[in-house]
């Protein structure tokens, strides 16, 4: 199993997490399943692998298109793999999206969407020179390309949305929303509307996201060995167990405690 993430190019980094790469060289002879917890993060995803399918609370089992789009998951969803594995992505902030394509994102939260129905022919041609590139650094090299034409021609589209959103990154979801709508704007209507279009739901509940995705990073860096709940719940900003428990039960589907014993994190697969 090939796995690796790259940084972007300084200028593009308020808007771009990482870009990744992901390959078996080995077929799958069964299918697998992998279930991961919402990240915080938007993507758009070039497949030159095996087609497979996703779940999530929208879809039971979902055909992924070649090249798409998701916008921000609300709850875990599930990879259904088979065959080879073979693909390449961009992982943006929370606005990102927005900022470079003017996308209104809360048109796709816990969607997929074919990128040739958003973008146009244009991501077919990028996506076929992709899947033709000779390794995973020269894929990537091609998407950093894309990008770049991309923040040309929308010049500085970093705006106060976009800082909070990543401040909210920054912190791990462990902030005080409703100071930071008095800091930054004159009315909360407008921030919660600005930050609903351009990141795909409301400030607050962008926060709990980001926690319970953080933890989850924890868990499965960690590899699932916590030693001190109570230390984990309170560095992640829960007030008390029961809060953490109810919380992490409805982000994830399971309780903290099967989530550790049982769960097929993504991240597992590709440590």
């Amino acid at each position: 199993m090939y796995y690796r993430k790259f940084a972007p190019a300084p200028h593009l980094s308020p808007f771009v997490e990482c870009y990744f790469a992901w390959e078996k060289q080995e077929i799958l002879l069964q299918s697998m399943q992998i279930e991961s917890p919402p990240t915080s993060f938007t993507s758009m995803l070039f497949n030159y692998g095996d087609t497979y399918r996703v779940g999530n609370s929208k879809h039971a089992s979902l055909l992924a298109p070649p090249a798409f789009l998701t916008g921000q998951a609300t709850q875990s969803y599930r990879l259904e793999l088979s065959g080879r594995i073979g693909m390449v992505g961009i992982v943006f902030k929370p606005a990102g999206i927005a900022s470079l394509f003017g996308l209104p994102m809360f048109e796709f939260t816990d969607e997929r969407v074919n990128l040739v129905d958003v973008l146009g022919m244009s991501l077919q041609m990028l996506h076929e020179q992709v899947a033709e590139a000779h390794g995973p650094v020269e894929r990537v090299r091609l998407l950093e390309q894309f990008l770049n034409r991309q923040f040309l021609k929308k010049n500085d589209t970093f705006d106060r949305t976009d800082y909070t959103a990543n401040l909210i990154v920054k912190r791990n979801g462990v902030v005080n929303v409703g100071e930071l709508m008095d800091e930054l704007y004159v009315c909360r209507r407008q921030f919660e509307r600005q930050f609903l279009q351009k990141v795909g739901v409301s400030p607050k509940y962008y926060a709990r996201i980001r926690r319970v995705g953080y933890l989850c990073a924890q868990l499965a860096g960690q590899r699932w060995q916590i030693d001190d709940w109570h230390e984990l719940i309170y560095r992640c900003g829960y007030y008390d167990q029961s809060h953490f428990i109810r919380e992490f039960t409805q982000f994830t589907g399971k309780r903290p405690t099967l989530y550790v014993k049982d769960n097929l994190e993504l991240t597992k697969y590709l440590s």
